[in-house]
């Protein structure tokens, strides 16, 4: 190949990566397979059940019971002011995760029972005190 057609290639497939980098930019209501919504538990009956979403709430106090067969795998209730979504975790369980604790979930929402893939704990207010707070940073001047 010469040069001029080496440029030409190179110029529209650029061109094609940006007008595609455009179009789904633009066009966010699209299926696409990257973006996972976040729905209150209000709106969780209006999902299909291959759809990946987040759900965000408190672990409903009582609620979390930890199979004698695998250790890894937990149900427990999410709540979000009145509504309440049972949800089933298998994997490990982040230190935060007690009663009362504010989680997002992640996964499919199958009859009637959120199937999580992903468990997160928000940070505990305490620590953020103190990263706010300057007077609490001991730094010397060298």
């Amino acid at each position: 190949m010469n040069k001029k057609k080496v440029t030409i290639t190179i110029i529209a497939l650029s061109f094609l990566a940006f007008a595609w980098i455009g179009y789904i930019t633009l066009n966010p209501d699209q299926e696409n397979p990257g973006m996972i919504r976040f729905l209150s538990l209000a709106d969780i009956q209006t999902v299909n059940q291959t759809e990946r979403i987040r759900l965000g709430g408190l672990v409903s106090p009582g609620t979390i019971l930890v199979s004698e067969q695998n250790l890894l795998e937990c149900k427990f209730h999410l709540e979000q002011g009145e509504h309440t979504v049972p949800v089933q975790f298998i994997g490990t369980r982040p230190d935060l995760f007690k009663d009362e604790a504010e989680v997002i979930v992640e996964g499919i929402f199958v009859d009637g029972l959120f199937k999580a893939d992903q468990l997160q704990t928000k940070c505990a207010s305490r620590y953020e005190g103190d990263l706010r707070d300057e007077s609490s940073y001991k730094s010397e001047a060298i």
